[in-house]
């Protein structure tokens, strides 16, 4: 019972601590290509970028709860918050964005 208890905690910190890290470079990354495209001003790019992080986080919960792996949801957690952030940080990096 002790071990069950301690995959739900474990599950809930990956979920929300590693959702909301993903969620918002996911968020950075979209904010940047919408800005480099050249199809938004920065300002809207951020907002509307704001606004789909929502969506993200949420699909991001939702798909938490549903992998049966831990060891699976954190090491994808992970790699997608590193992917996502050195994306948005390269990219802002190569169009020489501050």
């Amino acid at each position: 019972m002790r071990q069950q208890s301690l995959r739900i905690v474990l599950r809930l910190l990956a979920a929300i601590g590693g959702g909301y890290a993903v969620a918002a470079g996911l968020a950075a990354l979209t904010a940047v290509i919408l800005f480099v495209t050249g199809g938004l001003p920065r300002s809207e790019a951020v907002i509307l970028a704001s606004m789909l992080a929502f969506i993200f986080y949420l699909a991001l919960l939702l798909w938490a709860f549903a992998e049966r792996s831990l060891l699976r949801l954190c090491s994808m957690l992970v790699a997608a918050g590193v992917v996502s952030w050195g994306a948005a940080i390269g990219l802002m990096r190569l169009v020489g964005g501050s």
